[in-house]
């Protein structure tokens, strides 16, 4: 029996090839449903559950671009979004760059991102592992007096492109992370950690490690002391390493590079970072959070090389942006929704792991700081890359972590900081799509109390 989805997709495109005023169509069809359990004090907080389903068209007509979109899939819904849409357009500039892609052969690999099982799961399941977050956080030290955000979630997605040039295509994918934060106090002290693990498969979510994860963070750093202003080694820790890519990731799309909003404009074939900084936007890795065979608009998605040996060697395209620079599409077209027209995006961005254990990096800094979080990171400009932020961890003396240390301040730009880098660490970890391993700066100014 054909299922609801179909008969729809079926029936807007019959719709669509009537009217005889549009040039080019596209269909994208997307649905989510979603659970989220928080626990507090050993009971269920809160529970969300969330289903969502809809379609948006992209019509072109005389080069104008129009969009629209319906969570009504009845058939005068329907009419009435396709109409919606050619008025859209009609009323925006001709763009010359606008088209929709060919269709392409997509070669069948499997990423691993859909877990059959979810759909079994049994919701006391899920409730148990928000449960045990909280219960983990709270055994391991009894100096962990609060925990905040105890959250274990699941969402399967579903996604079809189709379009007038023959693009026919469907993604299904699950989701499953959780996540918490831990506040230990101790003499007057209260130190917050937080901690969090995702993987499109819910057995890989061990939510007693991410537990103790937390507590034991929030425990570190109980005692955390002020140091005086120093110029030292510095070891950046790999979360935090990753919050300073996140921060350049926006700056390696084309439509920023020409709007005059990356601190990467102009610089394509030259070296700006360190030799041991090797960068990557992956949208085939296996399991990666953003993976998929293909990207929103169809194209098949593939693995960039952005910074080679420091070296800036790409860019990323969508469709649009790639046939106004005269390249070809990297397949970084993404979207939220059937309610979102695509942009560029990054897929799965992450530097290359190293080969150096994090002790050896403690090492080789043998006096400095390690820093393990930042504060005050969405000040950054990402135009120039300047940045003045606050930080907290851990005081290095012969080699190894000593004690906890916070009010600390670092300042400087990101591309003069990634061109100090002098290794990299071999503990790459991703926190969604983004992954970086542990870095070692030769020096780095740290304002502290005095």
């Amino acid at each position: 029996m054909r299922n609801e989805k179909s008969g729809v997709l079926e029936n807007l495109v019959r719709m669509l090839k009537r009217k005889q005023e549009i040039d080019e169509w596209e269909i994208f069809y997307s649905s989510q449903d979603g659970i989220s359990i928080e626990a507090k004090d050993g009971t269920v907080e809160s529970m969300k559950v969330s289903c969502s389903k809809g379609i948006g068209v992209r019509v072109l007509k005389d080069k104008r671009l129009g969009f629209s979109f319906s969570s009504d899939l009845s058939d005068n819904a329907l009419s009435n979004m396709i109409d919606n849409a050619l008025s859209a357009g009609s009323a925006v500039t001709a763009d010359e760059f606008y088209s929709f892609p060919l269709a392409e052969d997509i070669k069948s690999k499997e990423l691993g991102l859909f877990d059959k099982t979810i759909k079994d799961t049994p919701e006391a399941k899920k409730i148990e592992k928000s449960l045990l977050l909280e219960d983990a956080a709270r055994s391991f030290d009894k100096r962990v007096r609060q925990v905040r955000n105890a959250v274990y979630s699941e969402t399967t997605y579903s996604s079809s492109i189709l379009n007038s040039k023959g693009i026919n295509l469907t993604d299904n994918k699950t989701f499953a992370s959780g996540s918490i934060m831990a506040v230990a106090e101790e003499n007057n002290d209260s130190q917050m950690g937080w901690e969090m693990d995702f993987s499109h498969f819910v057995n890989d979510i061990d939510a007693q490690k991410i537990g103790i994860g937390a507590a034991k963070r929030a425990v570190s750093m109980l005692g955390a002391r002020e140091i005086k202003s120093i110029k030292c080694p510095v070891v950046l820790e790999n979360s935090v390493a990753v919050e300073f890519l996140e921060v350049i990731a926006p700056s390696f799309l084309a439509d920023n590079i020409h709007k005059g909003k990356s601190m990467l404009k102009d610089k394509k074939g030259k070296k700006i970072f360190s030799d041991c900084i090797t960068i990557l936007d992956n949208g085939i890795m296996h399991r990666g959070w953003s993976s998929s065979l293909f990207d929103s608009e169809g194209i098949p998605k593939q693995k960039t090389s952005l910074i080679t040996n420091g070296v800036l060697e790409n860019y990323l395209y969508d469709t649009y942006w790639a046939k106004r620079e005269g390249v070809e599409s990297t397949g970084n077209s993404s979207r939220s929704g059937f309610k979102s027209v695509p942009g560029i995006s990054i897929s799965n961005m992450y530097i290359k792991n190293g080969d150096t254990e994090l002790d050896s990096l403690m090492k080789e800094a043998n006096k400095g700081v390690f820093i393990t979080g930042l504060l005050g990171v969405h000040t950054v400009n990402t135009i120039s890359g300047d940045f003045s932020i606050g930080a907290a961890g851990f005081y290095i003396e012969n080699g190894t972590v000593s004690c906890p240390v916070r009010g600390m301040a670092i300042a400087g730009n990101l591309l003069d900081l990634f061109s100090r880098i002098i290794k990299t660490g071999n503990d790459i970890r991703f926190f969604g799509n983004i992954g970086a391993p542990s870095l070692l700066l030769h020096k780095m100014d740290i304002s502290g109390a005095g």
